[in-house]
């Protein structure tokens, strides 16, 4: 009986060495390279277990040609196998020739489901022979796949489970049990398997397997079988695949003392294979202004579709490739930066500075840029221009815009009731002009980012900082005077760049569809993971959303709520990053997050990553995990709160006659009326309210950053600190950005650094209408949240967008926000 014999292309089958003794009967084909029930996972697998389906990613085409010896055989067979709709689907057509037993055609279809460590699979095979009794047979297969751990792999099949009986054909049930074991790593494979027929458990053949790939690109397979009955030989095979990307050569040699067998395969895939790599590397390019933005339709997001956050996945493209072997060097292609602030900026030089750290080589290429694109390509190891590059560097500057003077002329009053000098956000409402407080803090915080920047291109460029003051003082530069004063290494045309790159990375070559982790993964079991919720816009209640536009985003709490829990329930999680990168916005969804937070830490390591932003009600959220990490630029604190509502009763009625009369029944019945300003005894109630909250939002500080109350409060009153002057009053841990947070969270969870940890989104914004509905679970949690109040009348918001205000801010109700939007540049 042949069942499945010879050798496979990439998978250096083991287990399968018993076949080469066997004769060409049904139910066999063509004999694979030494493997096991529980190796098996590419498209062969439906030659043996067609659980092994399930494991195939992209498609599979495989050609095996077999020369049998030992019975003067013959065979071919061509196999595919590909993943649909999250199922593994199989074909394949085996010609089996000889002397010793009818020819025959088996043609076979499979269907795998299940997860990366567990699959069942199912296969049906059909016969066409001259042999009557043969042409009339189907047979049927089950397989299992379980890998629970990544050094782990058990298999079970079932084969001719219908034990067809066609004339003086009839096949036995037949069964398979297989252990597969990685006592090292990925690179050495061990597998042991019982085959044995329906009533004859001991009398079945014992088959040892090894595979091991010895470079990237050449592996070797060895199997044995033998029995444990009289008359039964041993076999051996022997097998060596060559891998190139999408290609693969294999010949297995193996036989018995009764003669040889020989088997050749073909590989063709989609799925990149770990191949032997020419000396050099690869180049890969990566275009910031590509990676920022995101890839959902306009259309799709209306309709709730969205894809993970961008930023965080260039992130995550980052550090995969710092990790990457094959990488020699990345050129970055600088133009605009979207969605990024000197927060974010400093994690991306962070990331270039990381990349050269671990011997790979990166070149910046500057289309156009300002002072925060050149902050980044500091970072290089060289910086080029070309010719008519745009060139914005000429200093940081900030722009405080008042708005006091606009609402006095359209007659529009605004009731405020705020705690701290500097929660200063209603002051864009109401005065004409920035307040003392807005301009100290604003100035501290500029003055942190410029000595920042300045420090940064001293140590990039190797320059003194008066060169950068220099290059600031021409207003415009040309890339001639960046080149002139030591910022930049050359001003080049687009056909010198693969000059330069040669230069910088000798034996460099340019891959245009480069992406880290892109081979296929031969892993086992599941990787642990990292889970990051973001908290990413203006909190409110409701889901997180972003605009079909992508001008605003919103962090609903009902989405990080649910992020959070699903976070901590996840076995496979073993910790968690809250990403903050907020200005703040509704006092009680900034609590609810705070709270859930909280909760999170008592099951879980949770760790609070700060981007740009992370003020008042983004800081409230971050406040509750074990440890807070902020970048030096983070606009952090904004310890605050304030209540403001407008009175239109002069725009409605003052300019367009329209008049209201209201009938009340009790004395506080309109205090959150927009027509009429608070009177002295509403003011005095409102006030109140804020100070509660107020009060409650410096408790909760003070309980988790263990601080005194009082400490707390002088560093509070609304007052936004640089990240780096929030460390030296206790607000945050330490300095350190979203991989800095990873690396907090594998420690605190006792995983060692060597350990693979995939980072997972557990919490995404979706589209517009997504916001229709609420979250599973999470309604009734916040059941309490008050009903939202009217919105502004369309024309004062379509204003407050036009001037660069947030439409959060203007919406009545209590807030803990940003004092002012602050955009340096």
């Amino acid at each position: 009986m042949r069942l499945l014999a010879l050798l496979l292309l990439p998978s250096l089958a083991l287990a399968q060495t018993s076949v080469i003794r066997q004769p060409a009967l049904p139910s066999r084909g063509v004999t694979l390279p030494p493997t096991g029930a529980a190796l098996v996972d590419e498209a062969t697998s439906l030659a043996l277990n067609p659980a092994g389906l399930g494991f195939v990613n992209g498609s599979q085409l495989f050609y095996l040609h077999e020369r049998n010896l030992v019975h003067d055989g013959l065979a071919d067979g061509v196999f595919l196998g590909t993943r649909f709709l999250g199922m593994g689907l199989g074909g394949s057509m085996e010609w089996i020739r000889g002397r010793a037993a009818p020819d025959y055609r088996r043609t076979s279809l499979g269907l795998a489901l299940g997860t990366r460590t567990l699959q069942l699979g199912g296969s049906w095979h059909s016969y066409a022979s001259s042999n009557r009794d043969i042409d009339a047979l189907d047979t049927f297969d089950i397989g299992l796949s379980a890998r629970p751990l990544r050094a782990l792999s058990l298999g079970a099949v079932v084969r001719d489970v219908n034990a067809p009986s066609e004339g003086a054909v009839a096949l036995k049930r037949q069964y398979n049990l297989g252990l597969g074991v990685r006592p090292f790593d990925e690179r050495y494979t061990l597998g042991v398997d019982w085959l044995f027929s329906e009533g004859a458990f001991r009398q079945g053949q014992a088959t040892y397997t090894l595979n091991a790939e010895v470079i990237p690109g050449l592996r070797l397979g060895a199997g044995m079988s033998h029995g444990f009955t009289a008359g039964v030989p041993i076999a051996l095979q022997v097998a060596a695949t060559v891998d190139t990307s999408h290609l693969g050569l294999t010949y297995a040699a193996g036989g018995t003392n009764a003669g040889l067998n020989h088997v050749v395969g073909v590989r063709l895939s989609s799925e990149t294979y770990r191949s032997i790599a020419p000396r050099g590397g690869v180049v890969a390019m990566l275009d910031l202004n590509d990676a920022l933005r995101g890839g959902t339709s306009p259309v799709l997001s209306w309709l709730g579709v969205s894809e993970a956050d961008p930023y965080l996945r260039l992130t995550r493209w980052l550090d995969l490739a710092t990790q990457d072997e094959r990488l020699a060097g990345v050129v970055v292609k600088m133009e605009s930066l979207p969605g990024v602030n000197w927060g974010k900026a400093e994690e991306l030089r962070q990331a270039l500075l990381r990349l050269r750290a671990t011997g790979k080589r990166v070149m910046a290429v500057v289309l156009s840029t300002d002072d925060l694109g050149y902050f980044i390509a500091s970072a290089a190891d060289r910086v080029y221009a070309l010719q008519d590059s745009l060139l914005y560097i000429n200093g940081l500057s900030a722009h405080l815009s008042s708005y006091g003077g606009t609402m006095e002329k359209l007659g529009v009053h605004w009731d405020v009731a705020r705690v701290g000098r500097f929660k200063t956000a209603p002051e864009q409402l109401t005065r004409d002009a920035a307040s003392d407080a807005a301009l100290e803090s604003t100035n501290a915080y500029l003055d942190t980012e410029v000595a920042l920047y300045e420090k940064a291109v001293q140590e990039g460029r190797k320059v003194p900082v008066e060169r950068l003051h220099a290059l600031w003082a021409k207003g415009l530069p040309h890339a001639k005077d960046a080149v002139a004063l030591g910022l930049m290494d050359g001003v080049i045309a687009t056909p010198d760049l693969d000059k330069k790159v040669a230069e910088l990375i000798p034996g460099g070559r340019f891959s245009t569809t480069y992406a880290p982790r892109d081979e296929r993964d031969g892993r086992w079991g599941r990787r642990r993971r990292i889970a990051v919720v973001p908290i990413i816009g203006d909190i409110t209640g409701g889901r997180s959303r972003e605009d079909p536009l992508g001008f605003s985003r919103i962090a609903g709490a009902e989405t990080v709520i649910r992020g959070l829990k699903e976070a901590q329930s996840d076995p496979s999680v073993v910790g968690i990053i809250v990403r903050v990168d907020s200005g703040g916005g509704e006092v009680l969804a900034s609590h609810l997050m705070y709270e859930a937070v909280v909760e999170a830490t008592k099951h879980k390591p949770v760790i609070a990553s700060m981007g740009d932003y992370a003020a008042s009600g983004g800081y409230y959220a971050a406040v509750g995990a074990h440890e807070v990490l902020a970048l030096p630029t983070t606009l952090t604190g904004s310890i605050g709160v304030f209540y403001i509502k407008p009175a239109l009763e002069g725009l409605l009625g003052g300019l367009l006659g329209v008049q209201q009369q209201s009938l009340s029944r009790a004395p506080m019945a309109d205090i959150l009326d927009l027509w009429r300003p608070w009177t002295p005894e509403e003011q005095e109630a409102a006030q109140v309210w804020a100070d509660v909250a107020y009060d409650n939002f410096i408790t909760e500080v003070a309980l988790r950053r263990k601080m005194d109350k009082a400490k707390v409060d002088e560093v509070a009153r609304g007052r936004v600190w640089s990240g780096q002057d929030a460390l030296a009053r206790g607000l945050v841990d330490r300095m350190g950005g979203l991989l800095e947070a990873v690396d907090a969270a594998r420690m605190r969870a006792g995983i060692s650094p060597s350990e693979e940890l995939d980072l997972v989104v557990m919490g995404e914004a979706r589209g517009f209408l997504s916001g229709l509905g609420g979250e599973p679970g999470v309604r009734a949690a916040l059941s309490l949240l008050p009903a939202r109040e009217p919105a502004l009348p369309e024309s004062l918001q379509a204003l407050a967008r036009s001037a660069g205000l947030s439409t959060t801010l203007l919406q009545p109700g209590l807030k803990a926000m940003m004092p002012f939007q602050l955009t340096v540049r």
